[in-house]
This record gives C-alpha cells, structure tokens and sequence, in this order.
C-alpha cells in the first residue's frame, strides 16, 4: 500500500471515529443524559433555566431546544412527581392524631367517644336507680348506685349503642340506654 493511501485510510477512520463520537453525543445530549449530574451522583445546582448546557455557545439556535422538549427519559418536574419522592418540607404534614381518652375504673373502653358539646344527655328512671357497671352488660362489677331522676352525660358508646359511659360522683361507669330516658 502507498504512502498516500496509508494517510488517507488514516484520516477516513479518524472522521468515522469522530462521526459516530458525535452522534453519540447529541442523542446522550438530546436525551438528557447530560443533565449536569457527575457520574458519582453529585447534581450541580438547579437554577431553573434548562437550556444552561448551550449557555456558552454562540448559537442562536440554542435557546430553541429544552430538556422538557426533547427528553423522553428526563425526570417530570416537581410538581408531577409522586409525594413520597418530594423532599419532607414539601410534603403536606399529617394531622396529629386525636388522643382517645381513657376512663379509670372500667374493665371495657368504649368503642365511640363523644366530642365535648356532642355528647347527649339522658335521665334515669324516676321510679327506680340505676347500677353502674364496670363494663357494659349486667355481668360486669358494680360500680356505684344512680338514684332515680338523676341527670347524666354520655361520654361514649359500645359498638351497638346499647350501653353508654357517664360519670357519676367522680366515678366512671356504663348505664343501659334501653332504661334511659
């Protein structure tokens, strides 16, 4: 092979080589592979101007083309990604759960809890008291008497609304709604 043709068959690979280099970095860059994200993960900063990569090049065709336009594989913008992948701060903070309240002296809590201002109120029979149980059936503890025509506040409920919780003399207990009037 001839001087001249080594030279030439030279410089054919070296633009061949060059080509395909090119073409590979326009559709790395197109992509937005080339999002300013070192290869160790590190981001430079964010300043909101997508088309930053060209701001250098003396191109007025440059500002034309935005990540967002030309990238399919591109991160969507804040405000479309899911919550869990938004940072904390933006997240909505979650309501503080409200305590349930705790009633000594019964062996069963009631499953409903009254709001203050929510809560009904009833009457015991007038011709006779009513005991107070420790839970909510007449197999329960006796608590305490509650004399005829006594005004009392529910504070809660089982799960049928069958017995109610009050607090007589200090003294919490259940009553039979069936009895109360």
């Amino acid at each position: 092979m001839s001087e001249l043709r080594k030279k030439a068959m030279t410089r054919l690979a070296i633009c061949a080589v060059a080509l395909v280099a090119s073409i590979i970095f326009s559709v790395l860059l197109l992509t937005g592979t080339f999002d300013g994200k070192t290869d160790s993960g590190d981001a430079a900063p964010a300043t909101g101007d997508t088309t930053s990569a060209a701001a250098g090049v003396n191109d007025p065709t440059a500002d034309s083309f935005t990540a967002e336009a030309t990238s399919d594989t591109a991160e969507p913008p804040a405000e479309e990604q899911p919550a869990e992948a938004q940072p904390a701060e933006e997240q909505p903070a979650e309501p503080e759960p409200t305590p349930v309240p705790t009633f000594d002296g019964l062996s069963v809590q009631p499953t409903t809890y009254y709001n203050e201002g929510e809560q009904p109120s009833y009457t015991t029979p007038g011709d006779s008291g009513m005991n107070l149980r420790a839970g909510p059936g007449t197999d329960y503890d006796k608590v305490t008497s509650v004399p005829a025509g006594t005004g009392v506040t529910a504070l809660g409920t089982n799960e049928d609304g069958s017995w109610v919780v009050v607090n007589y003399d200090g003294k919490y207990g259940w009553l039979k709604t069936e009895f109360l009037s």
